[in-house]
């Protein structure tokens, strides 16, 4: 893969910058595209853009997208449909949200002769996410290979590096990687700062006290707070 082309799905969170990284390590020409979906946190668009500044990517794929909806906004928009509550995680589902991300970055890869895409699933993902799964990765990798060829012959395919790593094990690559980690966004709440609260900075917090080291979003918002 090294002398190959690759476009890395960036939000701005831990696990794609982390990807980012990795793949500024396997490829010798890397792009990035992010997608600014419907009430986008403004935190996470400019956590994204910092991101691809700090790690010298040249282009930065900036796709508004905003018909695609969290079952959170869709429930604020219709007071009629009601979000699952057996799991926090229900807030920031988006129906075939994988299929559509991917879709779109393969409609690009193609014409910027990009052969691979890398997204940043771990192994928590798939118990929930269910587009998030390796298996369903793998369905779309095929998908490709029919329907991806008119530009040229050797279809993009999905890798995935963090897929059979946890939390802490994303971290120690970060850090091994030397991710700008303060950098990174990971709250679904529209504030200033990591709220410390929602199930995405939870899993941060506790990944990051198990290893006995301090997150510096959260160590960066103790010193705002001082």
């Amino acid at each position: 893969m090294r002398e190959s082309k690759a476009l890395v799905m960036l939000s701005g969170g831990l696990d794609s910058a982390t990807c980012l990284y990795w793949a500024k390590e396997k490829f010798t020409d890397v792009s990035a595209i992010t997608f600014n979906c419907y009430g986008r946190i403004q935190k996470e668009k400019k956590a994204a853009v910092l991101l691809a500044k700090r790690a010298c990517i040249p282009s930065l794929l900036k796709i508004d997208i905003p018909f695609i909806r969290e079952c959170s906004d869709l429930q604020k928009a219709d007071k009629t449909f009601n979000c699952p509550q057996s799991d926090s995680r229900w807030s920031s589902y988006v129906p075939a949200r994988n299929l559509i991300f991917y879709s779109i970055a393969a409609h690009y890869a193609e014409f910027l002769n990009i052969k691979w895409i890398v997204g940043g699933h771990n192994s928590h993902d798939g118990s929930f996410f269910k587009d998030a799964t390796q298996n369903y990765i793998e369905k779309i990798n095929l998908l490709f290979k029919m329907g991806r060829s008119f530009y040229n012959q050797d279809p993009c395919v999905i890798v995935t590096p963090l897929n059979k790593m946890n939390r802490k094990d994303i971290i120690n690559l970060a850090i091994d990687l030397k991710v700008p980690l303060e950098l990174t966004w990971s709250c679904h709440i529209n504030t200033s700062m990591h709220c410390g609260q929602c199930y995405a900075c939870v899993q941060r917090l506790e990944a990051f006290r198990s290893m006995g080291i301090q997150d510096p979003v959260f160590t960066m918002n103790s010193c705002h707070e001082d």
